[in-house]
């Protein structure tokens, strides 16, 4: 008797305690949804003309967009601005069960389509009631970037209004593409003069151009879209360094396909950080059609990292062709520096750049083939462990204000601006990254616990 007491007892307990664990995850749950919540009415306020800058003052006072404030009646589009944002909208009514956060993203896909160049290219940033922008760009993952997020909304509604928009920004890709070369200009149509009309893998430019060409092609079957990315990644390999420099340059120019010069502090150089992006197309490409020559480039370039590493174990963002030395830059004219003490400052010029990702797909494909590592890679995986997201969102929600807003400090260009307009130098800033970033821990959170 007195056994099954006790046994009683700890089966009581047990309950309890179980309880109570149950409305204390329940309690976060709610507390995490009220937090998402609030971040995305307080970031709705700043919706104008149905987009985004980059950042602003807490105040609302200035808007930034790339490195500078932007008209008021401005919205930017390179990320992590308007489709970025809106993404996170649509993202949120899903999650959330509430299509009044659809009707934000619904307003930025209107501004979205009003800033479309006549050829279907997007600006950096330009004013939804203003005149027609002139030339498209895919510096940044601007056009790619909003495209991606017009795919995502065209498969939220289902509307023939909205796969138009979609193929409208599919065509812009295929007509930018250089015939002869199979490369990409930085913008288009491209300029006459200077480095936009350069084949560009500088910000994964043209890397993100195949990528939404393999993307466009896997939802419609559509031959041309991945014609035009296959053509692109013949572009890729013929422009790999020859012996002792396997990796890729920043750009090229479209004639010569020799390495070229870009800004002032960008001189021609093999990019390891860009080669990244590059190693990683390559995998995608083979994956998506089979050809093993796509592959092939890949053994050399991961040789060409493991020879060229400096002695501090990080390697230099550029090396000179033909030599192979570290080069770096200056802003006040196009000169090469050979030393790093005297590179100019606001450029990442050394790194721990290498193409882990694709190296470790390129093993796994190597030792299970293309068919087992395409199922491996498209098992539909588990949203992730609660428990383990849960340390992230705690410091998420104790972040946010009671404003809803997840603010930083200024950086030192920023303060520059606010001297300029006579802004407190203790005002903080909210950061469209910051926000992009933590609204999607939530939401993975909420998801996970869901599941």
């Amino acid at each position: 008797m007195e056994m099954m007491r006790i046994v009683g007892m700890i089966s009581l307990l047990c309950i309890l305690f179980s309880g109570g664990a149950s409305a204390a995850e329940a309690s976060f749950e709610q507390q995490a949804e009220e937090a998402l919540r609030r971040a995305l009415t307080a970031m709705a306020t700043r919706q104008t003309h149905g987009g985004w800058g980059r950042a602003y003052t807490l105040d609302g006072s200035i808007m930034w967009g790339e490195h500078r404030p932007i008209p008021k009646h401005a919205i930017t589009i390179q990320p992590p601005a308007t489709p970025t944002v809106a993404g996170v909208y649509l993202r949120a009514a899903q999650v959330l069960g509430d299509d009044a956060f659809a009707a934000n993203a619904r307003a930025a896909r209107n501004a979205l389509l009003a800033m479309q160049t006549p050829e279907g290219g997007f600006p950096h940033e330009g004013n939804p009631a203003g005149p027609t922008p002139k030339m498209g760009t895919f510096d940044d993952d601007t056009t790619t970037g909003a495209l991606n997020f017009l795919i995502d909304w065209w498969q939220y509604t289902g509307k023939a209004e909205d796969w138009k928009a979609v193929e409208r920004v599919g065509e812009f890709l295929l007509l930018s593409q250089y015939s002869d070369s199979g490369g990409w200009p930085q913008a288009y149509p491209p300029p006459s003069g200077g480095y936009a009309k350069c084949i560009t893998f500088n910000d994964n430019a043209m890397t993100n151009v195949i990528k939404a060409l393999l993307r466009l092609h896997a939802i419609t079957g559509g031959e041309r879209y991945l014609a035009a990315a296959k053509k692109g990644g013949d572009c890729i390999i013929r422009l790999q360094g020859g012996p002792g420099e396997e990796i890729w340059a920043q750009q090229y120019d479209p004639e010569t396909l020799a390495p070229a010069w870009a800004r002032n502090f960008e001189p021609p150089g093999y990019s390891t950080a860009e080669s990244i992006g590059v190693c990683n197309i390559l995998i995608d490409l083979y994956l998506a059609t089979g050809e093993d020559r796509y592959l092939e480039p890949l053994p050399k370039a991961f040789g060409w990292y493991e020879a060229c590493r400096l002695p501090n174990g990080k390697w230099a963002r550029l090396y000179e062709p033909g030599t192979q030395r570290p080069v770096y830059g200056r802003r006040d004219k196009p000169e090469p520096v050979y030393e790093f003490e005297n590179a100019c400052s606001g450029y990442g010029w050394q790194g721990n750049w290498y193409p882990h990702d694709a190296k470790r797909a390129y093993d796994r494909i190597r030792e299970i083939g293309r068919t087992a590592y395409l199922q491996e890679r498209n098992t539909p995986k588990q949203k992730g462990d609660p428990k383990a997201l849960e340390e992230r969102v705690r410091a998420v929600c104790q972040a946010l204000g009671d404003n809803g807003w997840w603010v930083s400090a200024p950086t030192e260009g920023e303060l520059e601006e606010y001297r300029k307009a006579s802004v407190p130098e203790d005002m903080p800033m909210v950061h469209m990254n910051v926000f992009n970033r933590n609204a999607h821990s939530l939401m993975d959170y909420l998801e996970a616990m869901r599941e």
